[in-house]
């Protein structure tokens, strides 16, 4: 006697055309064209397991494959796109044609991700220079020129290394003041934005964010010592602490140029900055310290007492 087997039973088309020579299909049931005992069931449920057992192994191989991409993100300290997603020596080889970008707009436009990239600016140098773009925020295409966000870096720094520039681009890190001149006055009109944080450790380490826009921004040559010249329209939600450093000179410990008739206010506040009389932002102050005005401080935002866990500012060409 064989066993027949309903048409209820859903059988993959695979499966079907694998186990015909086997199995001839009928209106009442599936006939054994070689065998008609007891051995029909066991074929079939040995095909079923093989198949489920091919299935099981094609999920494997899957999960292993995403394994190893996930290994090799982290590997090349790949992070979440909304940071960084591309170094330069990973461009696609369609952008690798394109030569040297001149803004991060440009840089961004053929990858349209964030990342690191190299970009010129000819009256400024003849060289390169490395440079993080954010490719996400607010549509993108800006160019970040300072972070602060653990404190492994000291701010607390003379002249020459603010016009140079210092710290590393992936993490701590100032442009510099020679750079951030060509990037504000040689690409048309900019515009700054400043996201920061606060980690509040007396309610659960709770985070909150704020952000100032401004709609222009530029900084004068050396010769103006750097002078805060352009400062646009704020918008945003920590509230307007930069205006009132427009046209201030920028100081350091062994430069004085701000406006205090006896004291050198970036001594005073332990960083480098646009320091009026002295301040009511000094996004370069001391990591973590809450004495007042020492610390990284946006007075509208979190007054002069608290010190901000993090603060990035970034650039771009104005978008109307």
């Amino acid at each position: 006697m064989f066993k027949a087997i309903p048409w209820s039973w859903q059988l993959p088309l695979a499966f079907i055309i694998c186990c015909s020579e086997f199995y001839i299909p009928t209106h009442g049931g599936w006939v054994n064209d070689l065998h008609q005992n007891e051995t029909t069931l066991d074929v079939i449920e040995a095909m079923i397991r093989r198949q489920t057992l091919i299935n099981s192994l094609d999920g494997m191989k899957k999960s292993v494959e995403q394994l190893n991409f996930r290994s090799y993100i982290e590997e090349n300290d790949e992070r979440d796109p909304e940071m960084f997603d591309i170094r330069i020596d990973a461009l696609p080889e369609k952008c690798q044609i394109l030569g040297t970008p001149r803004s991060c707009a440009e840089a961004t436009a053929c990858t349209q991700r964030s990342g690191y990239y190299h970009i010129k600016i000819d009256q400024f140098s003849n060289a390169s220079f490395l440079v993080q773009c954010d490719a996400h925020t607010e549509g993108g295409g800006w160019t970040v020129i300072q972070r602060r966000q653990d404190g492994s870096v000291d701010f607390y720094r003379p002249w020459d290394d603010y016009k140079a520039g210092f710290g590393e681009v992936e993490g701590e890190f100032f442009i510099g003041l020679d750079r951030l001149h060509a990037l504000t006055n040689y690409q048309g009109v900019q515009e700054l934005i400043i996201q920061m944080e606060h980690l509040n450790e007396t309610n659960g380490n709770k985070v909150t964010s704020a952000q100032a826009k401004y709609d222009s921004f530029a900084i004068g040559a050396e010769c103006d010592k750097y002078n805060l010249k352009r400062i646009g329209k704020y918008s945003g939600t920590a509230g307007d602490s930069l205006q009132i450093h427009i046209g201030c000179k920028f100081s350091t410990k062994d430069q004085d140029n701000d406006k205090h008739a006896s004291k050198n206010c970036a001594e005073s506040y332990l960083g480098g900055w646009w320091y009026n009389s002295c301040h009511w932002s000094n996004l370069n102050g001391h990591y973590g310290d809450v004495n007042h005005g020492k610390g990284i401080n946006w007075r509208t935002w979190m007054g002069h007492t608290v010190s901000l866990k993090y603060v990035q500012m970034m650039i771009r060409r104005h978008r109307c």
